[in-house]
């Protein structure tokens, strides 16, 4: 008797109830947000400092020092004027591209998930789309729309359409059926079930696939300007200017804003994302 007591006792003691941990403060989700990024950089940054000095010193040139950088390029009011136009050059291009791909895309994932003939028809054509090579497009592009805006544009909608029907879909397809059926069960239309129950499910997944696309959409619109020369360009036509005339801290300079522009427009989507979800789905939560 005495030893199933205490074999109560031990299974009450290791199965019990276990007290949830205390939520983090504010400060500590910050440098959990802040720390981790900042100890990757600073490792990339030991990297390029190990490989410029493995360099001969005659080419040392092409890997600028942060000295350098900044006295050639981020120091000098003419430099951070030019970076900063042509950043704007090339956020305008991304947004217009993402202003074409992604009600293509939403469009497209709707239409695969509501017919299962057209998913088989539409979903190679899609995957199609993104394999074949941008430089292989190019002269089709230049021959039909010339060297302006548009052909820049055109190719960061490619570049971004793949991600949002293909998340879209995936979102939509798991979608509990018992959702559906109950809104069957009460006569819904069809497009009041995708508005109502189908998109208010899906749009996690969604947004997810606007994150991607919104990541690749500054690095195509830099692609696109090193293709398309003419007109007023971007950081893209600034890296091929600087390549050309041996001015490679403007180079860097450049690409350092293209990155900066790049993660803030990602940043951008996930905290929209965050602020639609954060209340209702577990993928916009804070994690404690």
């Amino acid at each position: 008797m005495k030893t199933s007591s205490n074999n109560a006792a031990t299974a009450a003691s290791t199965y019990g109830p276990v007290p949830f941990s205390k939520p983090r403060g504010a400060f500590a989700q910050t440098a959990l947000v802040v720390v981790p990024p900042l100890i990757l950089f600073g490792l990339l940054m030991a990297l390029y400092a190990w490989t410029r000095a493995g360099l001969e010193e005659h080419r040392q040139f092409l890997m600028p020092s942060g000295t350098s950088l900044w006295t050639q390029a981020f120091g000098l009011a003419e430099v951070r004027h030019e970076l900063f136009g042509r950043a704007l050059t090339t956020l305008g291009i991304a947004l217009s591209g993402l202003a074409i791909s992604i009600p293509i895309g939403i469009l497209l994932g709707v239409i695969m998930f509501r017919a299962l003939i057209l998913e088989r028809a539409l979903f190679p054509n899609i995957v199609a789309l993104q394999s074949i090579p941008t430089l292989a497009i190019i002269p089709l592009i230049q021959t039909a729309l010339g060297f302006g805006t548009l052909p820049k544009v055109l190719i960061v909608a490619k570049f971004t359409l793949f991600a949002i029907p293909i998340t879209l879909l995936l979102g939509l397809k798991s979608v509990d059926r018992g959702i559906i059926d109950l809104f069957r069960l009460q006569g819904a239309k069809w497009h009041t079930i995708l508005f109502k129950a189908c998109f208010p499910s899906a749009a996690p997944a969604l947004f997810a696939g606007l994150r991607i696309a919104a990541s690749l959409a500054v690095i195509s619109a830099i692609v696109s300007e090193l293709f398309f020369l003419a007109g007023r360009g971007g950081l893209g036509q600034m890296i091929i200017n600087a390549k050309i005339d041996f001015k490679y801290e403007q180079m860097y300079a450049a690409l350092i804003t293209a990155t900066c522009l790049s993660v803030c427009v990602y940043i951008l989507f996930t905290w929209l994302g965050n602020r639609l979800f954060a209340k209702w789905h577990e993928s916009g939560a804070s994690q404690n």
